[in-house]
């Protein structure tokens, strides 16, 4: 399998085979770029001497439980719920409540300890109000399946984190007495794809939306925004009835590290208040610490509240998910 690395600064160094330095710590993320090359310099700054992994989160997980009896990461680090969830499982992590943890609303709170979640992104439906009139637009995820929205939202690809991520709020809601999805739930999606647009790739995505077919976006906030401004169109986000899906990235110390009080510091200076808002800052990402989202930019400010979460038990569901996926694409998905 091959890795993609970040190679933007001298503090970022590819780490596929070699494991880390005495005196280094080797961070396993899938933030690159601009994103991990600021994390690296702000690290470096702090006292912190990184080697960051960049790859697909995919990928990175894949990785992890390939080197489960020879870990090379000390930390990972912007891994989703479910991701981390299922390394949890896997008892690849070890506890540590880092300094801030004690301040995270609940539902950012790991009850064993392990994963302790710092920003969180709303996975959103929305509208562009040129093609559909505000009164017109659906209420809830469920509203979708209405003859009135028939071909006007794009599914993406089950490879997708985001698309797999709305699939997992939608059938969270026909959830039976024994956790699994009801009949009513799968009969559901059956009319969610007979009736959507189905997209494999953003291209194809961006030219529904370009040729006027498509007026509604199922998409994590910041990329609603970002194809709106491709459109140089205005995007409407609807708080709809019965919660929005947020998702939200996790950090995490190997049990395998044998650098365990380099690893707690790096922790405790990443999730912080003065870090999290000054990536917010830079980056536009909502932080989950109260004191870290007080001293974010207004933008920031206003966009954690643009949508009320919908309850999911992330921990339950990622068993769960890549069945319902492949039930997805061998029955449902045309």
């Amino acid at each position: 399998m091959k890795l993609a690395f970040a190679f933007a600064t001298a503090a970022i160094v590819v780490a596929a085979a070699f494991p880390a330095l005495a005196d280094t710590l080797t961070v396993y993320s899938p933030q690159g770029g601009e994103r991990g090359a600021w994390i690296a310099e702000q690290a470096k700054a702090a006292g912190h001497e990184i080697k960051l992994l960049n790859a697909g989160g995919g990928e990175l997980y894949d990785r992890l439980i390939a080197e489960e009896n020879n870990p090379q990461a000390d930390v990972v680090l912007g891994m989703v719920d479910t991701s981390m969830a299922l390394l949890k499982k896997e008892g690849l992590f070890q506890p540590y409540s880092p300094s801030w943890a004690k301040d995270l609303p609940a539902q950012y709170k790991d009850a064993e300890g392990l994963v302790h979640k710092f920003w969180q992104t709303p996975i959103v439906l929305a509208y562009y109000p040129d093609r559909l009139a505000d009164a017109d637009a659906p209420k809830s995820w469920l509203d979708l399946t209405k003859d009135d929205y028939e071909g006007k939202y794009v599914i993406g690809s089950t490879a997708a984190q985001t698309t797999r991520m709305y699939l997992a709020g939608i059938l969270v809601r026909f959830l039976d007495a024994d956790g699994e999805v009801s009949d009513e739930g799968w009969d559901f999606l059956d009319r969610f794809y007979a009736e959507g647009i189905i997209a494999n790739d953003a291209d194809s995505q961006l030219e529904a939306f370009k040729s006027g077919r498509a007026s509604i976006d199922l998409n994590w906030l910041g990329g609603a925004l970002k194809r709106a401004d491709d459109l140089d169109a205005k995007v409407q986000v609807i708080d709809t009835d019965g919660g929005t899906p947020v998702i939200s990235e996790g950090v995490a110390i190997m049990a395998g590290t044998d650098q365990l009080d380099e690893a707690k510091a790096f922790v405790d200076w990443w999730g912080s208040a003065d870090v999290m808002a000054a990536y917010a800052a830079k980056f536009g990402q909502v932080p989950v610490l109260p004191e870290a989202l007080a001293k974010s930019p207004a933008t920031v400010q206003a966009n954690a509240k643009l949508v009320n979460t919908q309850p999911i038990d992330w921990d339950a569901i990622a068993p769960k998910l890549d069945s319902w996926l492949q039930k997805i694409e061998l029955e449902i998905r045309q």
